[in-house]
């Protein structure tokens, strides 16, 4: 709900009405304890159960949907009835979607295995009220609710509820839970087993008194009138009719030709200068409104209902066959039904080809293509890197900087402007062939080609063509973007952490001799993968970004506007910290020296980054805060370079533990990078936001770091009355001035510690600005206390492994 009602400017809060409960809440606990044990012994008559006077009836009834959590129900249901010998189990509903079905398949062979004790009902089942008095608790594990009905009638009769406090549910007496990661199955189904373990062992006393508590709500139509009343008020006070003549859908529908509204809505794109609209298009566009036209129904799921329903049980059943667990939750299953529906109707086998798993992964081989886009195409930081050697009178160092980050800033507006009209696979494919220019056949020109003026434009090019990086990073992400904050840690830390080493590869080969081979070995990644990306699957040819204000959605979350400014003050001290290679030169380390520090540089970023985010993953199941925490109090790492020339460096000749800060703190730099750029994803949500959010961030960073020469200079002079431009030794002088370690210092060390300020502050803003965190505990998402006399109480995870183990190991009721 919060990201579907993100644009309206209020939302007020409206309960629904209902019928107070008959006795209005004077029936005491021992008129409650009566009518339950009539209702259960009729209750377990009618649904074919046990007649057991100490049973715990657990009851869900109503339609078996995704929006219900039934397929949360009968994952639970095996582990419920066998750590719990007291346990009894109604489930009665018809099954609307793929859930729905996902459940039934699931439930169907427990009975045999559960007799007496689970009863379901795959079609619409009328229960009388007096016979649900018999529950003992409401199952309400429903992922989105408007208001809530069952947990109310339940409720009034004496049943408190067990599930998700999620939009309308919470209201009434009960034991529930929050998603703290609303993309996880396994947090969801870890809360809810926790929640009605802890109902079931609840003290006899403390039960019966929310049962008490449950009959006497009140939802009066009186309130709901009132408080209707209010709203509307509120709503015409507040209301200001925009300026011009913009109509909705339903006034152009009204107004205008129905066939041309269709016709409007269902075109894909429009026409533009860089991509016409073929005369095919246009049929294709006119069959779709023929078809509506026609009455039919156009606004369904690619794979039918019965065809999904097939498809699963025979998939179950291969499952029973080879012996191994239904693992699979209902989302997952569809979702791997719905890719291979779309491969079969791929035509060209090499696209088909790509929509393959790779290496028995959960990612497709199209996600492999563009990753391998993404860790060697960008080279424009390693060949400024390179060409630093080449300084001149004229074309010094700092100016390469400053060219190479314009290019970046006017390639980040340019990969954004045309991603509303090319479709991504023709973008990547653009930028792949750019790199094969730039960064395979330019650099093989004659030395005497090669002049201030050409190198200068090399890194402005190099600098656009490293903007791109963005898409590669975004479209990995396609077909599986739901996974949010917990899948772009893992998958952005092995990209960024891949990408480090391939670019200290490339400086290695270089200070080796051995550029050619690189170079080579590029040129055949680059051309290969600009073949594949042609034969890209039709999700990445058929869309691009739709027409949308630059930064619409952006601009609403703290917590990016937070990091924005972080990454921009740190990107000002970017020239100056990042001159590392010439402290190690002062330092008295060698050229093969610094080939084996970028050796370790390499092998840690390849092998240690990687499972530190898969890490990060692993935790960030249970919420976003191990996300959190890990971006917003790792530091800057050239915050520890300027600590550690200005404090090691000039201490002693070829220092190892100076050595040692530098390279910690490159590497501290690559997961910085990563974990930020993670965060901003998973607090922007939408892949589109996402693109646009991250190319404003490229920009905004880009710009001030081409000012970062002249700020830290400036800041430097102004303090110490030392430029860090003069890099000639790292000994204190005899002078007033001060040496290159406290020009560092002053230039590098203020503006640091004020972007992790900010990163600290993020602290306060992330967790609400997380679409998949719906609150912890009683505690919303903005942090306010719900519920009057609520508590809290916490599970560890040594708890849910003994639960666990107790379904593993079923008890004997003694009798």
């Amino acid at each position: 709900e919060r990201s579907l009602f993100s644009a309206l400017p209020a939302l007020y809060a409206l309960d629904n009405a209902t019928d107070p409960a008959e006795d209005q809440g004077r029936t005491g606990i021992d008129d409650l304890k009566r009518l339950r044990f009539q209702a259960k012994r009729e209750l377990q008559q009618r649904c074919s159960l046990d007649q057991d006077p100490d049973a715990k009836i657990l009851i869900f009834i109503g339609r078996w949907v995704k929006q219900k959590g039934v397929d949360h129900i009968a994952m639970l249901a095996p582990t419920l009835l066998q750590s719990h010998p007291e346990v009894q189990v109604v489930l009665a509903g018809p099954p609307d979607d793929a859930c729905g079905l996902y459940a039934q398949e699931l439930l169907a062979p427990l009975m045999r295995h559960f007799p007496g004790r689970l009863f379901v009902c795959c079609e619409f089942f009328a229960l009388p009220g007096d016979l649900r008095r018999g529950a003992h608790l409401c199952f309400t594990p429903s992922c989105s609710e408007p208001f809530g009905y069952v947990d109310v009638e339940f409720g009034l009769l004496g049943v408190p509820s067990v599930g998700c406090a999620i939009g309308g549910l919470g209201k009434m007496p009960g034991v529930y839970y929050r998603m703290q990661n609303a993309d996880s199955s396994r947090m969801v189904l870890e809360a809810f087993l926790c929640s009605i373990d802890f109902a079931l062992n609840m003290p006899d006393a403390d039960y019966w008194e929310m049962a008490q508590a449950a009959t006497k709500a009140d939802f009066s139509f009186d309130t709901w009138r009132a408080n209707l009343k209010e709203v509307y008020a509120q709503a015409i006070s507040h209301y200001r009719p925009r300026k011009g003549e913009e109509l909705s859908l339903n006034d152009e529908w009204l107004q205008r030709d129905k066939a041309d509204v269709i016709r409007c809505e269902l075109q894909d794109r429009t026409s533009s200068a860089l991509r016409r609209k073929s005369e095919a298009a246009e049929v294709v566009q006119q069959m779709q409104v023929l078809d509506v036209d026609d009455e039919i129904e156009f606004l369904t799921q690619s794979v039918p209902e019965e065809r999904v329903h097939d498809i699963m049980k025979e998939a179950m059943n291969q499952y029973k066959q080879r012996g191994s667990r239904v693992v699979k939750d209902a989302e997952t299953l569809q979702r791997n039904i719905c890719l291979a529906e779309q491969r079969l109707k791929e035509l060209n086998h090499v696209t088909q080809w790509l929509m393959k798993p790779f290496a028995r992964t959960k990612y497709l081989r199209i996600h492999a293509v563009i990753a391998l886009c993404y860790i060697v195409a960008p080279a424009g930081e390693t060949l400024l890197k390179t060409t630093t050697g080449k300084a001149t009178e004229f074309l010094t160092d700092y100016m390469q900087h400053v060219v190479f980050y314009a290019g970046l800033f006017v390639g980040s507006l340019l990969w954004l402007a045309l991603s509303r009209g090319v479709p991504p696979n023709l973008l990547m494919a653009s930028s792949q062939l750019a790199n094969v220019l730039f960064s395979v056949l330019v650099p093989s020109l004659p030395d005497q080609l090669l002049t201030d003026w050409t190198i200068l434009s090399f890194l402005a090019m190099s600098g656009v063509l490293s903007a791109s990086r963005l898409l590669f990073i975004i479209w990995n992400f396609n077909e599986d973007f739901h996974g949010g904050f917990q899948v772009a840690c893992k998958r952005i830390g092995i990209l960024e952490s891949l990408r480090t080493a391939a670019g200290m590869l490339s400086v290695i080969v270089s200070l080796g001799g051995m550029a050619y081979v690189y170079q080579q070995i590029v040129l055949i990644i680059s051309l290969t993968t600009l073949i594949l990306l042609f034969k890209a699957p039709q999700c990445y040819c058929a869309y691009s970004l739709p027409p949308m204000g630059w930064v619409e959605g952006l601009f609403t979350h703290k917590s990016f506007i937070l990091l924005l400014l972080s990454e921009m003050l740190n990107a000002t001290v970017s020239y100056t910290s990042q001159t590392y290679h010439d402290w190690w030169v002062l330092n008295g380390w060698s050229t093969h020296d610094i080939i084996s520090f970028s050796l370790v540089i390499m092998a840690v970023s390849a092998l240690v980054v990687p499972f530190i985010f898969a890490g990060l993953q692993r935790v960030s199941v249970w919420g976003p805060w191990p996300m959190r925490d890990f971006t917003c109090f790792l530091p800057p790492g050239s915050l520890l370079r300027a600590l550690a020339l200005y404090d090691l460096g000039y201490l002693h000749h070829r220092s190892y533990l100076f050595a040692a800060a530098l390279i910690a703190s490159y590497c501290i730099d690559v997961l910085r990078s990563a974990s930020v750029f993670a965060s901003m994803m998973a607090v922007l949500g939408n892949k589109w936001y996402a693109l646009k959010g991250c190319y404003i961030v490229i920009a905004m960073t880009s710009l001030c770091s081409c000012a970062s020469p002249f700020v830290g200079r400036a800041i430097a002079v102004a303090v110490v009355n030392t430029s860090p431009f003069q890099r000639v030794t790292l000994d204190k002088p005899v002078s007033h001035s001060g040496s290159l370690g406290e020009a560092v210092f002053w230039a590098v060390v203020p503006l640091t510690l004020a972007a992790y300020f900010f990163q600290l502050v993020t602290l306060r803003y992330f967790n609400s600005d997380i679409l998949t965190y719906r609150g912890h505990g009683n505690l919303l998402p903005t942090g306010a206390a719900t519920g009057a006399s609520s508590t809290m109480h916490r599970v560890p995870i040594t708890a849910l492994r003994r639960m666990h183990r107790a379904a593993r190991k079923p008890r004997r009721r003694m009798p």
